[in-house]
């Protein structure tokens, strides 16, 4: 075929594809799209197609083309609604975060003194026993048995606080 013969075979029904891609898409834009995606699919199969009615092929042609548009505008509204939900997840468990981590600082400065220097070395300034031992004085053995305590009287108060604000008692 042509490119005569293609512009006197397909040319003429281009405003009724663009009608008809307008009416789906309801922007003009994509409809103009999908009409040239139209043409081009027709003009790069060309020389392998049998059609008999024209106007119906190219009308079906772009009715598929304009659905699939559509269920690509519809999947990435999906995954910016996901990308949404998980943001705000993510927003929330950091509020969430942050103020048990307050609640925390505030059952720290509870304990006794020497439980609250050997938890801020090891928990916040990330030392190592060695070093905790080193810095306080106190053997290797007596700093994780303190440790110990210390983070079991934590989860029992923080978790007492927790059942307390969940329960409202």
């Amino acid at each position: 075929m042509t490119s005569e013969d293609f512009k006197q075979q397909f040319l003429p029904h281009a405003e009724k594809l663009y009608a008809l891609a307008l009416r789906l898409l309801t922007s003009k834009d994509e409809a103009a799209d999908a009409v040239q995606d139209t043409f081009l699919k027709l003009w790069s199969k060309r020389n392998e197609l049998e059609i008999q009615n024209n106007e119906a092929f190219c009308v079906t042609l772009v009715k598929n083309i304009c659905l699939d548009m559509l269920r690509k505008r519809r999947k990435n509204e999906l995954l910016s609604d996901i990308e949404q939900s998980v943001n705000e997840k993510t927003v929330n468990k950091q509020i969430e975060t942050h103020y048990d981590w307050l609640q925390m600082q505030k059952l720290i400065k509870q304990l006794p003194l020497q439980q609250q220097q050997l938890i801020m070395l090891r928990h916040v300034k990330e030392c190592t026993m060695a070093e905790i031992a080193q810095q306080t004085g106190l053997s290797e053995a007596n700093v994780r048995t303190t440790l110990s305590r210390a983070r079991k009287l934590l989860r029992e108060k923080f978790e007492k606080l927790n059942n307390y604000e969940y329960n409202g008692t």
